[in-house]
């Protein structure tokens, strides 16, 4: 049997001295995966913000007639003196029409409670008519052979109401009821730039023109107002209310034989506020 070198053994212990420290090293152990991260939560979006104070416009109108701001009315009467009969025709056409509106105003005092006030135009504009008949007619003839006094009155006028009114929005917070809107307060109204022209034709067949305007049997009234509509709000925050409002009046703006404005007030309106 052969005999190793002494110096290749050597060599040989030379090359291992490197490696053995690593062997020596105990095997790493297998590491275990980390749990996921927890998702970070979305922040909450912050309660949206009530604004103390909103402006826009409302638009109304006044369908039915007889409470409206001028009604039509008319008069017939006859009196005698002595043997002498006296025909009295008078009627009052209106021709104003039944649609208005201005600018509205909010103010927030509680989260269900609001003030508004309104500054709302409205044209005013009517016809009276004034014939007086006097003598005798000859009913053999088809002409009229009374003496007449015939009066042609147009006028008109601008109409300013001023409401004063506190809202309360919803009996109930979710729901139809939600959206409920009841109103009451208090109302001024005055009346402005009246023109009026006249025309008259005397018995004796002359005529004469007037430009003399009518005065107002009352220039200023208050009155008293309740409402009821709903409110809705859309993504943009703009705030629409339809309404309906009856108003009562302390006294009649014109007050005048056939010539008189409703004392109550039934409207129908809309209004836009952001």
């Amino acid at each position: 049997m052969s005999s190793i070198a002494p110096g290749a053994v050597s060599w040989f212990c030379y090359l291992l001295l490197p490696v053995l420290p690593l062997c020596a090293q105990p095997a790493a152990a297998p590491q275990e995966p980390s749990p996921p991260a927890e998702a970070e939560q979305p922040a909450a979006a912050p309660a949206p913000k009530l604004e103390r104070f909103a402006f826009g416009f409302r638009i109304r109108t006044l369908p039915w007639q007889p409470l409206s701001v001028m009604t039509d009315r008319r008069v017939m009467d006859t009196t005698f003196a002595g043997r002498t009969a006296y025909d009295l025709n008078s009627s009052t056409s209106s021709l104003s029409p039944s649609v208005g509106g201005g600018l509205a105003f909010e103010f927030r005092l509680a989260r269900r409670v609001r003030m508004t006030a309104e500054a709302l135009f409205h044209r005013v504009r009517y016809e009276r008519k004034y014939d007086s008949y006097s003598g005798s007619d000859d009913p053999a003839t088809a002409q009229d052979e009374r003496s007449s006094l015939n009066i042609t009155e147009r006028t008109k006028g601008r109409l300013w109401d001023l409401p004063l009114l506190v809202h309360y929005r919803g009996l109930q917070s979710s729901g139809p009821l939600s959206h409920l809107w009841i109103s009451g307060g208090l109302a001024l109204r005055t009346i402005s730039s009246i023109r009026t022209s006249s025309e008259t034709k005397n018995p004796d067949g002359s005529g004469s023109s007037s430009f003399a305007a009518v005065q107002p049997s009352h220039r200023n009234l208050i009155g008293a107002v309740i409402g009821v509509g709903l409110r809705f709000i859309d993504e943009f925050n703009i705030k629409v209310t339809p309404e309906i409002r009856y108003t009562r009046w302390s006294t009649a703006t014109f007050a005048a034989e056939t010539t008189r404005s409703p004392r109550g007030q039934l409207e129908i309106g809309i209004g836009f506020t952001r």
